[in-house]
């Protein structure tokens, strides 16, 4: 074979496989929410999760609380959180309102950016929902392209929510799971409205009844840098028994 043939089949060996490169890299948004569906656990034991209970611990720069947090369908949520054992603030959504306590008193309406931040917390996916779930409730997804963001080459989601949120998902491709998200908001937006861009970084999936959940987050400024908010799961329950009225205000 002689010099010129040599060169040609690498030439065609090289065009190849960045062909065949090319065409791997290129994934659909309907392929990368079917991978992280069964990579979550699949469609069947995701949409068995009817309710879930979580037990928390959450570390703020200036402080250190355990919470509780239940969810259910179709999009209910309440948490109480606990310092040294008793109860000192707890929030919920009932499916159409909002609510908190703050320790003592009576319980009081949720502001309505309060209440879009729950609502926000128990659509998204990870505790009750699928990412396949969620064009059927409403909400919006395209693919926005890849981010190399420390080594990975995330497939980047743009999910916009039925009131307009709009969050951006980070799914890994060596998992296939939604590692990363961000967005503009508060932290906690009844302490701190002003808004800036948080990533929340989830971490340590484990299984349990055939679903994968994050048992750490860590949610940072980006703007900054700064930790705001760290979050240590203790335990999960899937498809608990829980109050009809636990969500209510009374």
């Amino acid at each position: 074979m002689n010099r010129t043939c040599q060169t040609l089949l690498v030439l065609l060996s090289t065009i190849f496989v960045a062909g065949r490169h090319a065409q791997s890299d290129s994934v659909s948004l309907d392929e990368i929410i079917e991978r992280n569906t069964d990579a979550m656990g699949g469609r069947g034991a995701i949409e068995a999760v009817q309710s879930i209970q979580i037990e928390l611990h959450i570390k703020d720069p200036s402080f250190e609380v355990d919470g509780t947090y239940y969810a259910t369908r179709p999009g209910k949520m309440r948490i109480d959180v606990s310092a040294q054992g008793k109860r000192v603030f707890t929030e919920a959504f009932d499916g159409r309102n909002g609510w908190q306590w703050e320790g003592k008193g009576e319980q009081k309406p949720a502001t309505e950016k309060a209440t879009g931040a729950l609502r926000h917390g128990v659509e998204l996916p990870g505790k009750l929902f699928g990412l396949h779930e969620l064009r059927a409730r409403g909400h919006k997804m395209k693919s926005i392209g890849r981010e190399q963001i420390d080594g990975v080459n995330y497939y980047v989601l743009q999910l916009i929510l039925n009131d307009g949120a709009a969050i951006s998902l980070y799914v890994d491709p060596n998992s296939w799971l939604v590692t990363r998200r961000r967005d503009v908001r508060p932290l906690h937006v009844d302490v701190d409205p002003r808004p800036t861009t948080i990533e929340q970084v989830s971490s340590d999936f484990r299984d349990v009844e055939g679903v994968k959940f994050p048992f750490a987050t860590a949610e940072t400024d980006l703007n900054t840098g700064k930790l705001l908010e760290s979050t240590i799961t203790k335990s999960v329950k899937i498809n608990p028994t829980l109050p009809p009225t636990l969500f209510d205000k009374r």
